[in-house]
C-alpha cells in the first residue's frame, strides 16, 4: 500500500504540490491494484503477439488517384507566394 511520505516524495519529484493526498493514495493505490492484476494473466506470446499472413491472403496493392471535380486535388489547391500551397479553410 502506498502511504503519505511516498505521495509528497512523488510530489516533490515532480515539482507539484499536492493539497489532498489522501486522493492520491487511493488513486496510485487502484493504479497499483489494476498493474498486479495484469501481472496475474497468464498467456502464450507466441501465438498472441504474433500471426502470420501469407503472401497469397493478401491484396492487390493499386494506386487510384484522388481527384476533386475531376483533378487532382494538388492541382487543386491554390499556391501562394514562393510556391507554397494553401489549403482551403476548415469548417
Amino acid at each position: 500500500m502506498v502511504d503519505r511520505k511516498e505521495i509528497e516524495h512523488l510530489g516533490d519529484l515532480v515539482k507539484v504540490n499536492l493539497q489532498d493526498t489522501e486522493k492520491y493514495i487511493s488513486q496510485v493505490d487502484q493504479i497499483l491494484n489494476y498493474f498486479a492484476n495484469l501481472d496475474k494473466v497468464e498467456y502464450d506470446s507466441d501465438t498472441t503477439l504474433r500471426k502470420e499472413i501469407s503472401y497469397e491472403d493478401l491484396r492487390e496493392d493499386k494506386h487510384e488517384p484522388f481527384l476533386v471535380d475531376g483533378m487532382s486535388l494538388i492541382n487543386k489547391l491554390k499556391r501562394d507566394q514562393n510556391n507554397f500551397i494553401r489549403a482551403p479553410k476548415m469548417i
